[in-house]
């Protein structure tokens, strides 16, 4: 074959493959305009290289994937909402003397009637949201009698989750993003297995993308042939199917003996502890008590049964549900978000946020990569009188993220919301406070990736000693940072300016 026809052939290959994958665009991102007419120039002007991106980056399989963990969840609730197990009734009768807590005070009302509407919560009336992506998990509720403590910085953590694995009896069931082999890592693997050698049931459920560089540790921890030690990812991904790194499980949460939970931002990884007064990592974690614990135990065993395709029944036991009682004052909604459970809900509570505050709107987060209407809904709320306040760090581990944030600055001061920057560390901290009257805390960043791709675990506190603590926790980090004055945003040089309007176009993708 001649060099001539090499070259026509690579060419129609090429434009087939163009052909396909804008076509592919146009059928899944149909709602997503911006999105989709940023992947189809990209396509178009960088064949080769926009194509291979998309495989990586673009597929969002929320028809494929999202379906499937979907109709996993389903089956889960319809198997609880049907079982006949005594424990699980005895749980379920115990649970209703703290749902339905009243917070409808004038005060309170607007926001918590817009969370129940928007969460498809609070009533057996509310109405019922048909999104395709929706299970039956789509509801949540308030539940009182809570304690929810607030833990900064695995230095803190760390040994408070190690206490409580090294006491466990009955079960532990843990969950994470990222879990590093490296001293912090081996450490809780270490206790893991002594608890698994004593009897007790432990599953480790990891993300396969963000655990990539110690899936082997993970595996070899697996291959100890104990049969209480079950560890698994939570979705396959590899070389040959690219585009499954979408869609990432991000949740946080380990519970034992289904009666103390820690849940919230913190990887499982040593960057979080401090090494010769050096912290690598500022995060944000909770311990938890009280009947809010099932909630999250629900979540938990809906992603193990989606990795291990097993039937529910056998964990709606005593073992995981025991009995509830009350062990605080403080009143939580879980709000498990992604495919098949609240879609969206993350977005959902921060728009909640931005319509219904009155006084004040204080944001922590790493990455800060909104969509314009959530930027045009921050800067709406600050035009009406809303306190709002941005922390991001100045620190960022990925450039392109603190660039592409940049961009949203200029508008957003513009409305007079202030944007502080927290110094000497990078803060991977994800909270909100509204009014001084409600907060959210879990695993969510404010970005388009938390928003509507990643499967994420947040508390919402609605009430009791927690939002007290957070906001004082709030002012330290205020006091640790930098506000952005007017004079800083329009010393910028071209070149900066240029980088940050080059980053903002992947925005969508970010």
């Amino acid at each position: 074959m001649s060099f001539e026809w090499v070259h026509v052939l690579f060419a129609a290959g090429l434009l087939a493959a163009v052909a396909i994958v804008i076509l592919h665009i146009l059928f899944t991102m149909r709602d997503e305009t911006e999105r989709a007419s940023l992947w189809i120039i990209l396509v178009i002007a960088l064949p080769v290289f926009g194509i291979v991106l998309y495989l990586f980056a673009g597929i969002s399989r929320r028809n494929t994937f999202g379906k499937k963990i979907s109709r996993s969840v389903e089956h889960f609730f319809l198997k609880r909402n049907a079982a006949e197990h005594n424990d699980l009734k005895n749980y379920r009768e115990a649970i209703s003397r703290f749902i339905g807590h009243d917070l409808l005070e004038p005060e309170t009302m607007n926001y918590n009637r817009t969370l129940n509407r928007l969460l498809n919560a609070g009533s057996p009336n509310a109405p019922q949201c048909e999104d395709e992506f929706s299970g039956v998990m789509q509801g949540t509720t308030s539940i009182s009698g809570n304690k929810v403590e607030l833990f900064c910085d695995g230095t803190d953590t760390y040994p408070a989750m190690l206490d409580s694995i090294r006491s466990a009896r009955k079960n532990i069931n843990l969950q994470t993003f990222i879990f590093a082999e490296d001293r912090i890592g081996r450490e809780i693997m270490n206790a893991l297995i002594e608890r698994a050698r004593a009897g007790v049931d432990v599953r480790v459920l990891f993300d396969k993308f963000g655990s990539l560089p110690s899936s082997w540790f993970l595996l070899r921890c697996r291959s100890k042939h104990l049969p209480n030690l079950k560890i698994r990812p939570f979705s396959h991904s590899s070389l040959f199917t690219p585009w499954r790194i979408q869609l990432r499980n991000h949740r946080k949460l380990l519970i034992v003996d289904g009666k103390t939970v820690f849940t919230g931002g913190l990887n499982i990884s040593q960057e979080n502890i401090k090494v010769n007064d050096h912290l690598g990592i500022h995060d944000f974690h909770c311990r938890v008590h009280g009947p809010i614990v099932g909630e999250l135990q629900y979540s938990f065993l809906c992603d193990w049964l989606y990795s291990t395709k097993r039937a529910p029944e056998n964990l709606f036991i005593r073992e995981y549900f025991p009995i509830p009682e009350p062990y605080g004052d403080d009143t939580v909604r879980v709000i498990a978000s992604g495919h098949g459970y609240i879609f969206e809900g993350t977005e959902k509570v921060f728009f909640t946020a931005t319509s219904t505050a009155e006084k004040s709107i204080w944001i922590i987060t790493p990455y800060f990569v909104p969509s314009k209407d959530f930027s045009k809904a921050l800067r709406m709320a600050s035009a009406r009188g809303v306190d709002v306040r941005i922390i991001l760090p100045r620190i960022n581990n990925h450039w392109y993220m603190k660039m592409a944030s940049a961009s949203f600055f200029e508008p957003l001061r513009c409305d007079g919301v202030r944007i502080f920057e927290r110094k000497d560390v990078f803060t991977h901290a994800k909270a909100m406070l509204v009014d001084n009257k409600w907060a959210y805390l879990g695993s969510s960043n404010c970005d388009i990736r938390s928003f509507r791709l990643n499967f994420e675990l947040d508390l919402l506190v609605e009430e009791g000693e927690f939002i007290h603590s957070l906001y004082k926790q709030f002012l330290r980090e205020l006091k640790n940072s930098e506000e952005l004055t007017d004079e800083a945003l329009s010393a910028k040089g071209p070149a900066r300016k240029i980088v940050e309007s080059a980053c903002a176009l992947f925005t969508p993708i970010l």
